[in-house]
C-alpha cells in the first residue's frame, strides 16, 4: 500500500483508520474538558498538544493541517446526521449506531439529497461523542463558509477536505489522459472487492464513503493527482470491458480460456463477428487477467451477466445464508439476507468469546444451549428476529477470515500492525503472494479490529476438529509477528 507515514508533499494524503479516528476524537474530548475550545475550533496550544500525542501514538509525522482536515470532515458528518434526524420519519438506533427509517422515507429523501445515501447502511460509531464536540458550537456563520458548503466530493473543487488529501484533481481534459497501468488496475479492483465485501455497493455504483476511502488508498499508492472522477471513469471502462466479454461468450463458438485468460474462437468465427462488430477486434488478442474479479463486481449489475462461480463469490464476499448485505432486520423471505454492521460483528464476537470462556465450545462449534443463549442475547441487543443459522453462518465466515490472516502471518515478510489492526508487508511481498493466492488481495487494505479475539475463539481448534478446553485460559494476544507503532513500511 505504499508508505503509511506521510512526509513532505505526502503529508496531505492520509488514510484514516477507525483506530486513528477514535484516538483523535478522544484527544478532542480531552481538550474540551480542559476548556480549550473556542468557538468553532481549539486553541493553538490544544492543536499542538493533540498533534504531539497523535504522532507519538501512531509513529507519524503529520502536521496540524491533517488533524484540522479530519476535524472538518467529522463536523460535516455530524451535521449530515443531525439534518437527517431533523426530518420526519428518521430516528437514531443507538444499538446499531446508525440512522434508521422506513424504506419509503429513505427513498423520498435520497431522491432530493443523493449524498445522504451512504447513511442508509452506514454505522457511525462515534456519533454521541461528535455531538459533544460539535453540538454546542456558536452559530456565527463561519462554519457554513468553512466546511458545510464545500463539496467534499471533489467533483467541483477536486479537493477532499475531509481526508486531508489536499490534492487537486486533474482538469476535465486531463482526466481522460490518465495512463492506467496493469498495477493500477489490479489495485483499484482489489479496493472495489474490499468495498463490495463490506456491503458498500448500492445498485450500479458504490456509496460516497466507499469512493472517498478508495481514492485515499489509491492516491497513497499512486500519487495525489487523481480525483474521484478518474476512478469513476475507470470503473465505467472496466464495466464496459466486462460487458463486452459477457456478450462475446454468449455467442456461438466463443469460449473462455482460463489458462491464458482470454476469449477463444476459431478464426472464421472471429472474422464473421468482427465484421458485424468491429469494436470487438481487440478482444481477439487481449488477455483479461481480472475477468473473474470483474464478474464479482459487475455480475449482478448487468442484465447480460453470466452465472458466476458461487463458491468463489461466497468465499470472497462472505455471502451465504445470514451474511448478505441488504436488509438490516430480516423478516420472512429476507432472513437469509442480513447486513452485518461493525457493532453487530463486535457483539457477536464478544458473545462467542464469553461462551469459550464458559467452556461451551465443542469441536468446531458450540453446544446447543450456547447457541440458544447467544441468539437470545443478540436479538435482544439489536431488536431482531434472527435464528441460529444466521449466527452460525457468520461464525463460519469469521473463521474463514481468521484462517486467512493466520495463513498470511505464517508467510515470510508479513506481520501484524497492532496500531492499524491489519496485515502489513512490502509491496513486492504482497505482489508475489497475491499472484499465487488472488483471494488474499482484500487483506492488503482491510482492517480487522477483532483479530486477537478471533485467535481465542478459533485458535485452539486442533487439526482433527476437536477443541481444547484450555482455550478459555489462552492469552488473547496471538503469537504473531507484530509491527510496532511508528514502524510502518516505506
Amino acid at each position: 500500500m505504499g508508505s503509511q507515514t506521510p512526509t513532505s508533499n505526502d503529508r496531505s494524503r492520509t488514510y484514516w483508520t477507525p483506530t486513528m479516528e477514535r484516538y483523535f476524537i478522544d484527544l478532542m474530548l480531552d481538550q474540551m474538558h480542559r476548556g480549550s475550545r473556542i468557538g468553532h475550533t481549539f486553541k493553538k496550544q490544544a492543536w499542538t498538544d493533540m498533534l504531539t500525542m497523535f504522532n507519538a501514538k501512531f509513529g507519524s509525522q503529520y502536521d496540524k493541517d491533517v488533524l484540522k482536515g479530519r476535524y472538518t470532515n467529522l463536523w460535516k458528518q455530524f451535521n449530515d446526521i443531525k439534518n437527517l434526524l431533523a426530518q420526519n420519519g428518521f430516528s437514531w438506533d443507538e444499538t446499531r449506531q446508525m440512522v434508521v427509517a422506513d424504506d419509503d422515507v429513505w427513498d423520498a429523501y435520497i431522491k432530493f439529497h443523493p449524498d445522504a445515501r451512504s447513511y442508509k447502511t452506514k454505522a457511525v460509531l462515534n456519533f454521541n461523542d461528535l455531538y459533544l464536540i460539535y453540538g454546542y458550537t456558536t452559530a456565527d456563520g463561519r462554519y457554513s463558509r468553512s466546511s458545510h458548503d464545500i463539496d467534499i466530493d471533489d467533483d467541483v473543487q477536486g479537493m477532499n477536505i475531509g481526508d486531508g488529501m489536499g490534492s487537486i484533481a486533474p482538469l476535465n481534459n486531463e482526466r481522460a489522459r490518465t495512463d492506467w497501468t496493469a498495477a493500477m488496475d489490479q489495485f483499484f479492483i482489489e479496493l472495489m472487492l474490499d468495498q463490495l465485501g463490506k456491503g458498500n455497493k448500492i445498485g450500479n455504483t458504490f456509496n460516497k464513503q466507499a469512493w472517498t476511502d478508495m481514492l485515499a488508498l489509491f492516491n497513497v499508492k499512486f500519487g495525489p493527482q487523481h480525483g474521484k472522477r478518474v476512478l469513476r471513469h475507470r470503473y465505467k471502462k472496466l464495466w464496459k470491458y466486462y460487458t463486452d466479454v459477457v456478450i462475446l461468450l454468449k455467442q456461438s463458438g466463443f469460449s473462455w480460456d482460463g489458462e491464458r485468460e482470454m476469449i477463444l474462437a476459431d478464426d472464421d468465427v472471429w472474422d464473421v463477428y468482427i465484421k458485424a462488430h468491429p469494436h470487438a477486434r481487440s478482444y481477439r488478442t487481449k488477455t483479461l487477467p481480472n475477468y473473474k474479479d470483474l464478474g464479482l463486481i459487475y455480475g449482478n449489475a448487468t442484465n447480460n451477466g453470466l452465472r458466476q462461480d458461487k463458491d468463489l463469490e461466497n468465499d470472497i464476499l462472505g455471502v451465504k445464508a445470514g451474511e448478505g448485505r441488504e436488509g438490516q432486520t430480516p423478516t420472512g423471505s429476507d432472513r437469509s439476507r442480513t447486513y452485518w454492521t461493525p457493532p453487530m460483528d463486535r457483539y457477536l464476537i464478544d458473545l462467542l468469546l464469553d461462551q469459550v470462556h464458559r467452556g461451551n465450545k465443542l469441536g468446531q462449534t458450540f453446544i446447543t444451549q450456547a447457541w440458544t443463549d447467544m441468539v437470545a442475547s443478540f436479538n435482544s441487543k439489536f431488536r431482531s428476529q434472527h435464528d441460529k443459522d444466521v449466527l452460525k453462518n457468520r461464525f463460519k465466515h469469521l473463521r474463514r477470515q481468521y484462517n486467512d490472516i493466520k495463513m498470511l502471518l505464517q508467510q515470510s515478510g508479513f506481520s501484524w500492525d497492532e496500531t492499524r489492526e491489519m496485515v502489513t508487508a512490502e509491496d513486492h511481498v504482497w505482489d508475489a503472494y497475491t499472484k499465487a493466492h488472488p483471494d488474499a488481495r482484500t487483506y492488503r487494505v482491510k482492517t480487522v479490529p477483532s483479530y486477537h479475539k478471533l485467535c481465542v475463539i478459533y485458535g485452539q481448534e486442533s487439526s482433527d476438529g476437536r477443541y481444547s478446553r484450555l482455550a478459555r485460559y489462552a492469552d488473547p494476544i496471538c503469537e504473531v509477528p507484530v509491527l510496532m507503532s511508528g514502524m510502518f513500511p516505506h
